[in-house]
């Protein structure tokens, strides 16, 4: 299957200079859980996930240490955390090094990406441009295709019968 079966074309961005208090507001208007990062010119210069924005909550020492994180806890910290970094802006906590994938890749490759990296979501891009993305409900789709659900094999049958 290939990334041009099952893409998704219609995508959330915001610009590297936003907050991160208005990429959550967005991530939460659009019920979703990552965003394609622009900058002025509307070339895609990184991605933020959720994940990315819980991980600056966090301090450095306690990301891969749970006991010391269940330690140091005291009331209010959450909160401490959470106020410093809303109005950092988003180019300081995206991811500057993310995958993308174009047209022609197939599904088993960006599907080992996301494992690999624990991605939620691959900008498609062709030529320059900024087409689509591929989340986690795309690979869950391209799965329930996979093992042929009937609802979702129907409709992604009929998807990639238009496109051909």
């Amino acid at each position: 299957m290939l990334i041009s079966e099952l893409y998704h074309k219609n995508v959330v961005t915001i610009i590297e200079s936003a907050t991160v208090l208005e990429a959550l507001k967005v991530l939460i208007a659009e019920r979703v859980n990552g965003l394609v990062v622009l900058d002025q010119e509307k070339k895609v210069v990184g991605v933020l996930a959720l994940q990315d924005i819980a991980a600056a909550t966090i301090p450095r020492q306690f990301r891969h240490n749970i006991q010391m994180a269940a330690a140091m806890y005291r009331p209010g910290f959450f909160s401490e955390n959470c106020d410093e970094i809303k109005k950092l802006p988003v180019s300081k906590i995206m991811r500057r090094k993310f995958t993308i994938t174009n047209l022609n890749d197939n599904i088993m490759t960006v599907s080992a990406d996301f494992l690999k990296n624990d991605l939620y979501l691959v900008p498609v891009i062709e030529e320059g441009k900024l087409l689509g993305v591929i989340t986690r409900s795309e690979i869950k789709m391209a799965l329930a295709y996979g093992m042929k659900i009937p609802k979702y094999y129907h409709e992604m049958k009929k998807s990639s019968n238009k496109q051909k």
